[in-house]
């Protein structure tokens, strides 16, 4: 009999659904989990990133896995190599932090200081959460969070913009999706930021950048070294490094992006070469044109990352976290 608060098929990707109580306090043990972050208020711009969670869930397709009764996944292969995926792994679905429409007594602060605390609790566990936003200010608060539990950790980001500004902000509260990595490199959160597939142009006043924020277009498929690849780091996937003739669902699309291949390839190089503790995916905007599209695009992310952090391959094993 499966544990009470598993709920087979009933999430994205048809994975189980499960209630986050039972795995922060222990009772549920999960591999990896997936939880929705339906916010926007951090946008300069368009909004409507809050439903991204929702686009992803809804559109996303319905793997039939099978599932033991300790809520460990099976049922599929993978048939360009034979092999099985995700088999004997935990994972759950663990719905959303707040609701859309955002009740307007959420103000800004006390959703970060709950994401905050919600990343904080769920890296303490041995699951690997993965968050799908929600607009890239999130990403300042699960940061904060890992840290909490982790140190400061190592950040790889792509993203068509490079999110960073030199003024002052001191507290969560001050920060936009524009300018996040100011306020984690200025509170210490972070040892040091790499940043993949930037393409736009930074106003003067937004500088000088530090020395531990590296910005570049190219990946390169780099072989981290020591003790750089031993380091905790979370990975965060702003979806407008894509060149909008493949994802033009996000708020500010630039021209001459990744292609979505070179985008999987990237992050399922860093899945398995980083000691990745977490995962964000953001900026994926409401259109209902290319809603479906959408979803197809995330899906195959999160599966992608997943798979790299989870199947054994070459690991031989569990992965030492």
């Amino acid at each position: 009999m499966t544990h009470p608060s598993i709920r087979p098929g009933a999430g994205a990707l048809g994975l189980p659904a499960a209630e986050v109580g039972p795995v922060v306090s222990g009772a549920l043990a999960a591999d990896a989990v997936i939880l929705g972050l339906p916010f926007d208020a951090g946008v300069t711009g368009v909004p409507g990133q809050r439903h991204g969670p929702e686009i992803f869930r809804k559109l996303s397709p319905g793997h039939a896995w099978s599932l033991d009764a300790h809520g460990a996944l099976g049922g599929l292969i993978d048939p360009t190599t034979g092999g099985p995926v995700l088999e004997g792994r935990r994972v759950f679905d663990l719905g959303d932090l707040g609701a859309v429409p955002i009740d307007p007594r959420v103000d800004r602060a006390a959703y970060y200081r709950a994401l905050t605390g919600l990343a904080e609790r769920l890296t303490r566990t041995r699951a690997v959460p993965l968050f799908v936003g929600g607009d890239h200010s999130l990403t300042a608060p699960v940061v904060t969070g890992l840290a909490a539990a982790h140190g400061p950790v190592r950040l790889v980001c792509f993203d068509a913009h490079c999110d960073f500004s030199g003024r002052p902000m001191p507290a969560l509260a001050d920060i936009t999706h524009g300018d996040f990595l100011g306020h984690l490199l200025g509170a210490g959160a972070v040892t040091g930021c790499e940043l993949y597939g930037v393409r736009t142009l930074l106003p003067g006043s937004c500088g000088p950048l530090p020395a531990s924020l590296r910005c570049t277009y190219a990946y390169g498929f780099p072989e981290p070294a020591d003790p750089v690849a031993g380091e905790p780091t979370h990975l965060s996937i702003d979806l407008d490094v894509i060149d909008p003739t493949e994802f033009p669902a996000t708020g500010h699309p630039e021209a001459g992006g990744y292609r979505l291949r070179e985008l999987l390839a990237a992050v399922e190089h860093v899945c398995r070469t980083r000691r990745v503790v977490a995962v964000d995916l953001v900026e994926a905007l409401q259109d209902d044109r290319e809603n479906r599209a959408t979803s197809a695009t995330v899906s195959a992310l999160v599966l992608s990352c997943l798979r790299a952090l989870l199947d054994d391959h070459d690991r031989g094993g569990e992965r030492d976290r």
